[in-house]
C-alpha cells in the first residue's frame, strides 16, 4: 500500500514539473507577443489611414488586455 502511494506520488510530482513547465513556456510566448504588439502600436502612427485596416490601437489594446487577463 505505502509503494503504491509513494508511486502515485511521484507520479503527481512530474506531472505538476510538466504542467509548471509548459505554463512558463505560455507566459514567456505571451510575453513576446505583448512586445510585439506595442512594437506594432508604435509603428501604427506612422501609417497611412488605408494601412491601419484591422490593426487599430483598440483592437491592439484588447488583445494587450486579454493576454495580461490570461498571464495572471
Amino acid at each position: 500500500m505505502h509503494e503504491k502511494f509513494l508511486r502515485k506520488k511521484e507520479k503527481d510530482k512530474h506531472a505538476l514539473e510538466s504542467v509548471t513547465q509548459e505554463l512558463e513556456r505560455l507566459r514567456s510566448d505571451f510575453g513576446e507577443l505583448n512586445l510585439w504588439i506595442g512594437d506594432k502600436k508604435s509603428g501604427m502612427c506612422l501609417e497611412d489611414w488605408e494601412e491601419k485596416g484591422r490593426r487599430s490601437k483598440r483592437y491592439l489594446l484588447m488583445i494587450q488586455y486579454r493576454i495580461k487577463h490570461l498571464m495572471a
